[in-house]
């Protein structure tokens, strides 16, 4: 089944070419958009790592993982590229980048395998090394072995040995190679007839002769590619454009627009967690400070920028920060800090072998030490600059050493050494005609290209803000259909709420009815005893019209509870606080003011002789709180329980008058009186003398019930 499918699949593939170039394309800019992104898919979809001594080996282990063997190798060909880019930050990316590499020499079988194999290895020469001689050389042979190819999958890889040709042409300032790579890389790209490829071609070309100081030309590029970048919903492609329209409106002196495309640039970066060109967004805006003299303000963006490339862990940006400090700092008197500054960007230089940069910071320090007359320095660095401008070829930087090193040969009293130097110095000179580089730096050529800048900044945000606008307005209407929604289900919901509020408010009332009698029963008791917003009441108390309990039978509950209602409402009115029927004869009150068990007995009496008196009451009461430690909460039904056993105690004192029971705990009585079973805990908590007993009649003929530890048990000596 699993055969089928793929070979279903497979066909579609051959049946859909448009949809197969569509997907290499969609691929190839995700790669420049979202690296970090698609290393994290790509990880996700193959388990790694792989091993294969062999092709036969590789083809089962692509088996395995559910995929053809040029699937897996072009995944891993992706994942290759994507440990070289340098925003992506993975550990040990290089180790992984050679192993990758190892296996691609395995199972590499056509001139594309090959090509995009010495591809690689020149980028991670090239990243990791820092040879661009030899990285070059693998370059060219990737590009010759694919010359005459004419597929998709070939353009894509010509297109971008193009592009990193040039990019290693110019880091070793040879400009003429550089851009007829940068040229070529544009064609094959335009062969693509994809807007965002191409946006980055043209955006890379204005890099290149803004970088020469060919400003107009450099403005053509970045205009085409604004054009086109406002086709797009990029953040990369946009923050990328907006970093290069920051450098080139610095080298046009107009400052605000540098720093504000800066910023927006920055902005755009921070969103995609590119802290690396982060970094480059604070270098321009220290280099728009630098140009109007406020180094201080400099200093600030470049230590900016430095923190940003630790974070990234961008050594070679780390140094060429130092080295934009140690300039700094020159220019702002502080001779000791730059130097500092420059040292320590000489050190990694040399550790990683950047003659190209090294020229710079040497000519730099000879400068800085000329300035500080520090003559044998001078020497030192003007000599090493010289050296490496030799055999890069640099003739303008060759002539900035022989000055310098011309002037610590004066100053050092070497004669002989300084005129060999002026006499070099002047062969160099005459030998170097003057060639004026073709600039177009006229103020009108200029003032139409940025012009058409700003036009086609001004065309693309009005696009935005037209499909802003036109998705504000659907928004709105969905808005607005959703008000109207919600509002009529909002009126429906609220009368229903106020329906179920109202049988909701009947429904709580009727819960604490007791159903015979019609009154408050013990359910509205527990409730009251256990709500947090009322007061706690000073008392409660069990009321027995003993002679009156079984009276529903005796008369039949319709008499009955009329007699109820009538004794209910005499001891509402008699006393301070709530009455609750319990059963027949039974009432349990919550008292609300301070009242002794005896004046409750006499209130009660005096009540129940105007409405059937005719028998005895007992009583059984507790003073609340049952303890006196706050934090100690005991339950409504404990409450309940112990007053139901001095009820229980009263009524074993007789019928011959209206007796009452009380009982209340000790200050230092433990929580385990009220514990379960209750009623055993009580009678230990009255033995041990933890609980005080009050009543009006005979301690010693009280009975407790339940759990009778002892026959005799003598209350006065206990209480």
């Amino acid at each position: 089944m699993r055969i089928f499918f793929r070979t279903v699949i497979f066909f579609l593939l051959l049946a859909t070419p448009s949809t197969y170039a569509q997907d290499h394309i969609a691929l190839e800019i995700k790669l420049k958009e979202s690296p970090v992104e698609l290393l994290q898919e790509l990880q996700a979809s193959i388990t790694l790592p792989i091993s294969a001594t062999s092709l036969s080996a590789f083809e089962r282990v692509a088996s395995d993982q559910g995929y053809r063997v040029d699937e897996l190798k072009h995944k891993l060909q992706l994942l290759t590229r994507l440990y070289l880019s340098t925003y992506v930050q993975e550990q040990d990316k290089y180790r992984k980048t050679e192993a990758l590499l190892s296996l691609l020499e395995i199972i590499g079988t056509t001139a594309y395998d090959e090509s995009y194999l010495q591809m690689l290895t020149g980028r991670y020469i090239a990243r990791n090394q820092h040879n661009y001689p030899l990285a070059l050389s693998h370059y060219d042979q990737a590009l010759s072995l694919i010359e005459s190819g004419q597929g998709l999958q070939t353009q894509l890889l010509k297109q971008l040995i193009h592009y990193h040709l040039g990019s290693l042409h110019r880091i070793l300032h040879q400009d003429k190679l550089a851009l007829i790579h940068l040229k070529l890389y544009k064609e094959t790209t335009y062969q693509l007839r994809t807007d965002y490829l191409i946006a980055h071609a043209e955006s890379t070309l204005g890099n290149f002769y803004n970088q020469r100081d060919q400003l107009s030309l450099a403005l053509q590029h970045y205009n085409e590619a604004l054009r086109l970048s406002n086709r797009q919903q990029k953040p990369f492609l946009k923050a990328n454009l907006q970093l290069q329209l920051a450098r080139i409106y610095r080298k046009l002196e107009a400052w605000d627009e540098a720093i504000q495309y800066a910023h927006d640039a920055d902005e755009g970066f921070k969103a995609l967690n590119m802290d690396r060109l982060r970094s480059n967004c604070m270098t321009v805006i220290a280099m728009v400070h630098a140009n109007q003299n406020n180094w201080n303000q400099a200093i600030d963006y470049y230590l900016n920028a430095q923190q940003l490339d630790y974070k990234a862990q961008n050594v070679i940006a780390q140094a060429l920060n130092y080295h934009n400090l140690g300039e700094a700092y020159f220019n702002n008197g502080n001779t000791k800090t730059s130097f500092e500054f420059l040292f320590k960007s000489n050190a990694i230089f040399r550790a990683r072998k950047s003659n190209h940069y090294l020229v710079f910071n040497d000519l730099l320090i000879a400068q800085v030490a000329v300035a500080d007359k520090n003559w044998l320095l001078a020497k030192k660095h003007s000599a090493l600059a010289l050296h490496n401008a030799e055999k890069l070829k640099l003739k303008d930087e060759q002539i900035e050493a022989l000055q310098y090193q011309a002037q610590a040969y004066r100053h050092l009293k070497q004669s002989d050494q300084a005129f060999a130097t002026l006499d070099k110095l002047i062969a160099l000179n005459l030998s170097t005609p003057e060639i004026e580089t073709p600039t177009d730096y006229t103020s009108s050529v200029l003032a139409e290209q940025k012009l058409k800048l700003e036009v086609n900044k001004l065309q693309g945000e009005s696009r935005v803000l037209s499909s802003q606008l036109a998705h504000s307005r659907l928004l709105l209407i969905t808005a607005v259909i959703l008000v109207c929604l919600i509002s009529l289900i909002g009126v429906n919901q609220w009368r229903r709420k106020s329906v179920l509020a109202a049988s909701l408010l009947e429904a709580k009332s009727q819960s604490v009815i007791e159903p015979v009698s019609g009154l408050p029963g013990y359910k509205g008791f527990i409730e009251e005893l256990e709500s947090q917003d009322k007061d706690t009441p000073h008392a409660i108390a069990l009321i027995s019209l003993t002679d009156q309990l079984n009276a529903d039978f005796n008369q039949g509950f319709q008499c009955n509870n009329n007699m109820n209602k009538i004794q209910f409402q005499a001891l509402a009115h008699s006393l301070s606080g709530k009455v609750y029927l319990i059963r027949p004869g039974l009432f349990m009150l919550s008292l609300r003011e301070t009242i002794t068990a005896n004046e409750l007995l006499q209130q009660c009496r005096i009540a129940i002789d105007k409405d059937y008196g005719d028998t005895s009451i007992h009583i059984g009461m507790l003073p609340l709180p049952l303890l006196m430690d706050p934090d100690i909460r005991l339950s409504a039904e404990v409450h309940f329980g112990a007053v139901q056993m001095t009820l229980a105690a009263a009524l074993s004192l007789g019928k011959a008058a209206d007796y009452y029971v009380s009982i209340k705990a000790l200050d230092f009585a433990p929580a385990t009186i009220f514990a379960t079973p209750l009623y055993l805990h009580l009678e230990k908590g009255i033995m041990r003398g933890l609980l005080k007993v009050y009543t009006n009649g005979d301690k010693k003929k009280i009975l407790w019930p339940r759990w009778k530890s002892h026959e005799n048990l003598d209350i006065t000596e206990l209480t």
